[in-house]
């Protein structure tokens, strides 16, 4: 390495040197993979696994570890190989079969009574695979009813639930005797070849394993790496970013015990970007909180430029936003590996439910109709589809569409736009958070401030911790009066009321702002994809200031 390590840094060499099993907590920013290349220095010729968390990282730490005796590999590339050659020939042929023929090879022929309703073939073939995909992340040896997820939009009582898991595992369990046999003929998904990977057994030939992002580990990965004999684990992380709880997902920086090593030294942001974060990790209790480095960063509101990085919490807050830059003239792209795609996909099947009332889109294929939807955001289940609902009808589904087509590649945009889950591991040097975080509500009655959820508290972490010389905390500009409102249970309504009034008025300014093109300054030093990068240069500012749902088909 050209450089030399923190006193953090060598803390945990020293630690790794021992050969116990490890965990390093590593802040945002803090240099985890520089000091996992230091591990990879003191190695002394034992052999080494990297796990990463998708083939992308995978990539890049190959590069960094390069000409070292660790090997960089993900659980797919892994399980790939050991593939029964008995099995490869269903994912090389990449055999095509209709859902109606598929339905038909499981017995499914026809609609399935819950309760008073019926639920369309469609919908119990998507259960299914939902099902075998929750199967398939878990540690568990075979199918069963609580795998199965229930729509909320089918509005069922608790026994109907229980009945509608039961008939659907039946079939779910049945999928998975075809894909295990060598003559099966169902379709044969990458994680089915995972799965039977770990549940072989396997023993991986190496003196030491680092799991990368262990605050978001499948349980099925935990247990492959619980059953290796004489291997050191080292689980590596930010259990404040742990935000794919949502799909399986499970903390397990704990997982293999030993010795805790922290990162706080944050090497992408100053002290007023650092300040910012640890209010949420206050608020989170966590035990590590980060510094910036010493160099100029800024927090506060912005009206006259155009953010980098937008970053939204749900798909709904991140269209709005390309619509947004749209109107204003700005070039708009959409970050993440097909995540304009799926966007589009999701516009297109409002559009398809409007105009020929059915759609196979998991979000809408309980729905018969574009009324019944309207219908169904005004009960409480429909909460997470009223912002999808509202912006199809203020837009039209056919404007979004066409919104979403007119993006440009996001390395060519002047503005990126990304949902928080596909930012996360991205920076951009002016991050601006949108309006589509909710402001924790106050109950009049009762006289109670909503308590914000864990994963609430770490996607607004993960959020502002992406910017490296400016945020813009817009959408979260109300944190510290929250903070205050929860120490302060006097202060509760007034904040609630204060904070709704304000971000009201931000929209205001940002509005008249922005609709000036005179205002709009050029963005300049745009990095790669969309405006990231990952260097480290400062700009001058100081904290001032700021202070004074469509449905979540989260990215992934």
């Amino acid at each position: 390495m050209s450089y030399n390590p923190t006193e953090e840094q060598q803390a945990a060499i020293d630690g790794f040197r021992n050969g116990g099993n490890l965990t390093i907590e590593a802040g945002a920013g803090t240099g985890k993979t520089s000091t996992l290349r230091f591990f990879a220095d003191a190695a002394q010729g034992r052999s080494g696994l990297y796990l990463a968390f998708n083939k992308s990282v995978q990539l890049e730490a190959d590069q960094k570890f390069r000409g070292t005796s660790i090997r960089a590999k993900t659980a797919h590339s892994l399980a790939w190989a050991s593939m029964p050659s008995e099995l490869r020939w269903k994912l090389d042929e990449k055999k095509r079969m209709r859902e109606a023929d598929q339905a038909e090879h499981l017995g499914l022929r026809a609609n399935i009574r819950v309760g008073g309703q019926s639920v369309s073939k469609r919908v119990v073939m998507r259960l299914v695979r939902e099902t075998l995909s929750a199967f398939c992340r878990t540690a568990a040896d075979e199918i069963t009813d609580s795998m199965v997820p229930v729509p909320l939009q089918l509005l069922l009582s608790g026994a109907e639930s229980a009945d509608l898991q039961r008939q659907v595992a039946r079939y779910a369990k049945k999928f998975w005797l075809d894909v295990i046999h060598p003559e099966g003929v169902l379709p044969f998904q990458h994680d089915y070849y995972v799965k039977l990977w770990q549940l072989s057994r396997p023993t991986l030939p190496y003196d030491f394993i680092l799991l990368d992002e262990a605050q978001d580990s499948d349980p099925l990965l935990i247990d492959v790496l619980h059953n290796q004999q004489n291997t050191q684990l080292i689980a590596v992380g930010d259990r404040s970013q742990a935000i794919y709880g949502w799909r399986g997902a499970t903390d397990s920086m704990d997982a293999f015990g030993g010795d805790t090593f922290q990162l706080t030294q944050s090497f992408r942001f100053g002290p007023a970007i650092a300040d910012e974060a640890n209010v949420w990790l206050d608020l989170l209790n966590a035990s590590l909180r980060v510094r910036g480095m010493d160099k100029a960063s800024s927090v506060h509101a912005t009206y006259n430029r155009v953010a980098e990085g937008v970053l939204c919490r749900t798909n709904a807050g991140a269209i709005a936003e390309v619509i947004d830059a749209h109107q204003r003239g700005v070039t708009v792209g959409i970050a993440g590996q097909n995540r304009a795609k799926q966007m589009h996909q999701l516009a297109q099947a409002a559009l398809d439910l409007q105009e020929r009332g059915w759609t196979s889109h998991p979000e809408f294929d309980t729905f018969k109709s574009w009324e019944a939807v309207q219908e169904y955001v005004q009960e409480d289940e429909g909460a997470d589809l009223a912002p999808l609902v509202n912006l199809v009808d203020e837009y039209g589904a056919d404007k979004i569409v066409s919104a979403i087509d007119a993006c440009v590649p996001a390395d060519q945009a002047r503005t990126t736009v990304s949902t928080v889950h596909v930012a996360k591991g991205l920076e951009w040097h002016h991050v601006r958070i949108a309006e589509d975080f909710p402001i924790p509500s106050f109950d009049e009655e009762t006289g109670d401030l909503e308590q914000m959820t864990p994963e609430a508290m770490m996607l607004a972490y993960v959020a502002v911790t992406r910017a490296k010389r400016h945020l813009d905390p817009a959408g979260l500009d109300w944190v510290r009066r929250y903070r205050n409102a929860l120490a302060r249970p006097e202060y509760a309504a007034n904040f609630y009321r204060n904070a709704q009034a304000h971000r009201f008025s931000e929209k205001q300014k940002r509005e008249e702002t922005l609709t000036n093109p005179d205002a709009v300054k050029n963005m300049k030093g745009k990095g790669r994809s969309g405006g990231y990068s990952r260097g480290n240069t400062g700009v001058g500012g100081s904290r001032s200031g700021g202070g004074n749902h469509w449905a979540n088909r989260r990215a992934s």
